[in-house]
């Protein structure tokens, strides 16, 4: 149904690379399809170049425009230079009421650097936890984020500090838009771990829990989805370990909910986080939750001993003896699962959209 009110204002999405597969990513693409389904004209600006293929389902009213940098060998200082020239040149002549989401660090921060307009609103999203933007760029945030109109968090927890450089800050969290007719079975003795495969996720601590898990639960395996910089090393050491036979390694894929549903335990060992996607839609598929309580999202998601267990970061032991507790246990992964379920509607699509289609309006009203 078209809203009336809502074509009087267009958005834009600006990242990285639209095509990347992480968590901004599909928020991007999902707030893209609501705000088109309810009559905004929506348009995502990739700072990428075009590939045929994409893992996540863009309504076709959805725009998809390229600023065609090639990340193939990194992006570097003067192709940087080159992308503020470029999204200026892309916003210069808008007249039409704008409103600009930068999804990550350095997506913002060319928002930041625009002209100030009456026409153009900018919101910056930080999709990672405050502490894990460092250096220079954490400079460059204190510097120009000022200028944006409005900066969006994820978390409570980092709300404090984005104030104090934007006085213009809120919280809303990521929504989840996967919702099965029905909840995982929790009976495969499956654990599942979703997520790009770099340093901050904790693949090499996901290993250590899991191989010491198995000298208790030999029957039960992991499962791992996900691609990135550490793929190969995180293979090699499976293939050369005691694991080989009992880790399984998955592509990205759009059809992840098939995967959610034949696991009995979702595991997270990250360092840190933003608020973690794959966390709310293990949630909504009834996934009992064990996970280390890393900054910044984990804690605004699981419940300690309600819907899952929240560890002290790096206590392998700890966390393994939570997992075996689970493996044991099924009417508590039961009772852990329908808990998740409950917990997940404030994450709900209408809840968090509200909040989002209310900024757009403030932001004009101001």
């Amino acid at each position: 149904m078209q809203n009336s009110h809502s074509t009087a204002i267009q958005i834009f999405f600006l990242l990285h690379d639209i095509h990347f597969g992480g968590g901004g990513e599909r928020v991007t693409v999902n707030l893209a399809n609501h705000f088109v389904g309810i009559g905004y004209p929506v348009t995502i600006i990739s700072l990428s170049c075009f590939k045929p293929s994409n893992i996540f389902n863009i309504d076709n009213r959805v725009k998809v425009e390229y600023l065609n940098f090639n990340f193939e060998n990194g992006f570097n200082i003067p192709q940087k230079f080159e992308s503020v020239f470029k999204v200026r040149k892309y916003f210069r002549h808008f007249s039409d009421k704008t409103v600009v989401l930068g999804i990550g660090t350095y997506p913002s921060l060319l928002l930041s650097l625009l002209p100030k307009s009456e026409n153009i609103k900018t919101i910056g999203c930080q999709h990672s936890t405050y502490t894990a933007v460092k250096h220079v760029w954490s400079l460059l945030r204190k510097l120009f984020f000022p200028r944006l109109n409005a900066f969006v968090s994820l978390s409570e927890q980092d709300l404090p500090k984005l104030k104090k450089i934007n006085q213009n800050s809120y919280v809303i969290p990521n929504s989840v838009s996967l919702f099965p007719e029905k909840p995982a079975l929790l009976e495969n003795k499956i654990i599942l771990a979703i997520g790009r495969m770099d340093y901050n996720k904790g693949y090499d601590l996901l290993l250590d829990v899991f191989e010491k898990l198995t000298l208790s639960h030999p029957h039960w395996c992991l499962r791992i989805v996900g691609d990135g910089p550490l793929k190969k090393k995180i293979i090699s050491r499976v293939e050369s370990s005691s694991l080989k036979d009992r880790v399984e390694i998955y592509p990205p894929t759009s059809l992840i909910l098939e995967h959610y549903l034949q696991s009995s335990i979702y595991l997270m060992t990250s360092r840190t986080e933003g608020l973690g996607m794959v966390l709310l839609e293990a949630q909504a598929c009834g996934l009992p939750i064990v996970c280390f309580n890393c900054e910044t999202g984990p804690s605004d998601i699981v419940v300690d001993n309600k819907n899952g267990f929240l560890v002290e970061c790096f206590d392998i032991e700890k966390i393994t003896n939570k997992i075996s507790i689970l493996c044991t246990d099924y009417d508590l992964r039961i009772k852990f699962g329908i808990n998740a379920i409950e917990n997940v509607k404030k994450f709900h699509p209408e809840v968090i959209n509200s909040k989002w289609e209310k900024l757009f309006k403030e932001l004009f009203q101001k």
